[in-house]
């Protein structure tokens, strides 16, 4: 049955459209597509989708028809084939929502003060209410910054691999870079990623197997290293536990854009990342993505309470401040903000071992949005 707003038709009613030069049907595209996920319906296919490929059948399936993939608004993007990329150019692809609002001024900071001349940025924000000001306004004047915002009904979100697969239709440059928007990127990230693939022989994928972790919501630092934690523990690289650490948390993950083309993201919110590399391998080879640790901190990765993943069982030390400020990335714009706010975490948790926190300490930690009035309120810190 056909809704009257045309968004969603059962796949039985979709047209049938005879092949053409031996490609399927767009009724049988629907009915493939239905039948892989799960789904009852879906939104019919414009009669020009006979010309294109099963992932971009798929971006527009799952976004309800919302994103065409060869037809850009407003211009803000254009369409790349596999073999049109621009050699040498490194997209950052980013994945955002309308509630984090918060990290997006970090997001376009940790971009523009990366070192590599031919880069590009591609936003992919899903809303319910209103898109992000910040970006629209940034990207409105920033020739290398593409947006796209796509509003969804409460409860029925993009997953985070089809936002990743949409950024990486829309990109332009021969290398995909992803940056999470509220982690913390040395301006020196993407020339220091990109020539140390270059590095590995038969790599079209690089991502850090180690890396350094700040915890925003106990004011303390780490550092992340699943292997040596299996070793620690008698574990070989293999074991399950191992491997969740080594190819997850995709934050750290730089490949060749034809690559991604090939081989989309899964439709998941948790885990598309370990999946995507764990497929790489097995369709490409083990040196088809090379691992290296972070040994000069070029990125920290912020824990802050509202992360997908949790990173605590990986940990494989703690690393004092004073180790943190030798690091690379404290010459990110986010950091001296970041290193404040976790100093601050400090000074408050050491105040409340002694009793309730002074007032002006009290007012400067709910300002930061460290503690709420409520809890304040019961702590008796607020009158």
């Amino acid at each position: 049955s056909i809704q009257e707003n045309n968004l969603s038709i059962c796949c039985l009613c979709v047209p049938r459209l005879s092949r053409n030069n031996g490609r399927m049907s767009l009724r049988e595209r629907a009915d493939i597509f239905c039948k892989k996920t799960g789904r009852k319906r879906c939104v019919q296919l414009p009669e020009e989708a006979l010309g294109w490929d099963d992932r971009e059948c798929d971006l527009w399936f799952y976004t309800d028809g919302e994103f065409h993939p060869r037809e850009a608004p407003a211009g803000n993007w254009s369409h790349f084939g596999s073999r049109d990329s621009h050699p040498g150019r490194i997209s950052v692809v980013t994945v955002t929502t309308g509630d984090r609002h918060r990290f997006h001024e970090l997001l376009f900071w940790n971009f523009h003060c990366q070192a590599w001349d031919d880069k590009e940025l591609i936003v992919v924000e899903t809303y319910e209410d209103e898109p992000s000001s910040f970006l629209s306004g940034k990207a409105a004047w920033t020739s290398n910054m593409k947006v796209i915002s796509l509003q969804r009904l409460p409860g029925d979100d993009l997953s985070i691999g089809v936002k990743r697969n949409i950024g990486i239709h829309a990109a332009s440059g021969d290398m995909i870079a992803h940056f999470d928007d509220d982690d913390l990127y040395a301006p020196g990230y993407l020339a220091f990623m990109s020539t140390r693939m270059s590095y590995f022989e038969g790599a079209t994928a690089l991502k850090l197997s180690s890396w350094y972790v700040g915890n925003a919501e106990v004011g303390a630092f780490g550092y992340c290293d699943a292997a040596r934690l299996g070793r620690r523990r008698h574990m070989s690289r293999k074991t399950p536990e191992v491997k969740i650490g080594l190819y997850s948390f995709g934050f750290t993950l730089l490949y060749h854009r034809q690559v991604a083309l090939q081989l989309p993201f899964g439709d998941k919110n948790l885990g598309e990342d370990y999946d995507w590399c764990i497929a790489l391998i097995e369709k490409f080879g083990q040196l088809s993505l090379a691992l290296m640790p972070d040994e000069f901190g070029v990125c920290l990765h912020v824990q802050h309470g509202d992360n997908v993943s949790d990173i605590d069982p990986f940990v494989y030390t703690d690393v004092p401040l004073k180790e943190i400020r030798t690091l690379k990335v404290v010459e990110s714009p986010g950091f001296p903000s970041f290193v404040k706010l976790a100093e601050l975490v400090a000074r408050v948790e050491e105040a409340r071992q002694g009793g309730i926190l002074p007032p002006k300490l009290a007012k400067e930690a709910r300002d930061a949005g460290i503690i709420s009035d409520e809890d304040a309120s019961e702590r008796g810190e607020i009158a």
